[in-house]
């Protein structure tokens, strides 16, 4: 739907980044089918003057409640945080705000959200962010300096998972469910590991 409206405007995704203020690899990945946070929704919805709920409606069934959850982490800096999250692990800024101080970062289908409005809480968060193959990213974030709370595990929860704190000692536990979600739904929640 992003991609009709920018082509219906003659616009090149470079524009359409530089209108709405999101970097060109974020329209890219909207373009491409990924999720889009409520906040570039809200930029893009600006530039192509529409309501962000037609670009919502685009993404979700009319008969859906829930349309996902986004932490939003407490952070001394959300400048400062979001640059950790590109640099160490590899997620892209969405959007950087100065009034109020907040940052967005996305990764394939994960958004995480930081504000700066609890700065005394800066540290204390918890996200749980489920990735394919936890292997593949303990590897990728070994070489990098990131402070690691154990290694990488299979846990009493039918998951297999690693821990790490971010610049503020936000806790990020990286899990791939050992359980195949799909299914699971389809016989009837019956709890079956994978092979």
């Amino acid at each position: 739907m992003i991609k009709k409206f920018r082509i219906s405007k003659g616009w090149s995704q470079e524009q359409l980044a530089q209108f709405s203020g999101l970097s060109v690899r974020t329209i890219q990945r909207i373009e491409r089918g990924h999720n889009a946070g409520l906040e570039s929704l809200k930029c893009l919805a600006a530039v192509f003057e529409l309501d962000v709920s037609i670009l919502q409606k685009e993404k979700f069934s009319e008969n859906e409640l829930f349309w996902g959850a986004n932490p939003i982490l407490p952070v001394t800096n959300a400048h400062e945080t979001a640059k950790f999250y590109e640099e160490k692990l590899g997620f892209e800024i969405e959007t950087v705000r100065s009034n109020p101080p907040y940052a967005v970062v996305a990764r394939d289908q994960t958004i995480i959200e930081f504000g700066e409005g609890s700065k005394d809480y800066s540290g204390t968060g918890v996200c749980v962010v489920f990735v394919s193959d936890v292997n593949i990213i303990y590897k990728e974030y070994s070489d990098k300096q990131i402070e690691f709370l154990g290694d990488v595990a299979y846990r009493d929860y039918d998951s297999r998972d690693f821990r790490i704190k971010d610049n503020n000692g936000n806790v990020l536990i990286f899990c791939s469910p050992l359980i195949n979600q799909q299914e699971l739904i389809e016989v009837g929640n019956t709890v079956k590991r994978k092979e």
